[in-house]
């Protein structure tokens, strides 16, 4: 007989523990007010927009890891919260490496970005390895790109590149790009293009020994 009151009170016992556990859940979800988090005018995926989003408490530090973002902004009203995540300034994407190249030569996978957001990335980074870029390209790209109607890029052996055009044409450029080289392509490539019917390549990889091919 005792054996079935004290069975009969553990049961009770655990219903209790139950009920109120669940009393104690409900009340604090009801007190803490829900967050309702919005990005805005967001590039990155939904799945790193969840992982920002768990770990609001301590954003800033968590951000930190992530070299391709410029910085973010943080606004709260009422339970709203509004991130902004800037990132960098991209340069070139790479299908073989599966990277985002920012100017900076930071890089990130992909899975961080929305597809759209990868394909306005129109230079395409053809390298084996996510292209470095160095000085002469970063002071120089924006010239090359007004001269050629460049599609794709290449780092060849950590010192050169080489430009595939729209048209398939490659243009192999010197180690050095520098004014004297692009005063001669703005001065000389339209004589070029009508004077010879180069299909494949204009080498100016020995341009400061005044030396170019065309093929």
């Amino acid at each position: 007989m005792k054996s079935k009151y004290k069975e009969l009170l553990i049961y009770l016992s655990s219903i209790l523990s139950l009920l109120l556990f669940f009393y104690l859940s409900i009340n604090y979800l009801t007190k803490k007010p829900i967050e309702i988090i919005n990005f805005i005018k967001s590039d990155i995926h939904d799945e790193f927009e969840i992982e920002i989003a768990n770990n609001l408490d301590d954003v800033n530090s968590f951000l930190e890891d992530y070299s391709f973002i410029e910085n973010h902004l943080l606004k709260r009203i009422g339970n709203e919260v509004n991130i902004q995540i800037i990132l960098k300034k991209t340069f070139a994407k790479n299908n073989f490496t599966k990277e985002v190249i920012f100017d900076d030569n930071s890089t990130a996978h992909f899975k961080y970005f929305k597809a759209n957001f990868l394909g306005n990335i129109k230079l395409i980074d053809i390298s084996k390895n996510s292209i470095q870029i160095n000085k002469y390209l970063k002071e120089n790209y924006q010239n090359l790109s007004l001269l050629f109607n460049i599609v794709e890029i290449e780092y060849i052996d950590n010192r050169r590149y080489n430009l595939v055009l729209n048209d398939g044409k490659v243009v192999m450029l010197p180690k050095v790009i520098d004014s004297e080289l692009l005063y001669f392509i703005k001065n000389n490539i339209g004589l070029i293009n009508k004077s010879t019917n180069y299909a494949e390549f204009l080498d100016l990889r020995n341009f400061h020994n005044k030396t170019i091919r065309i093929k």
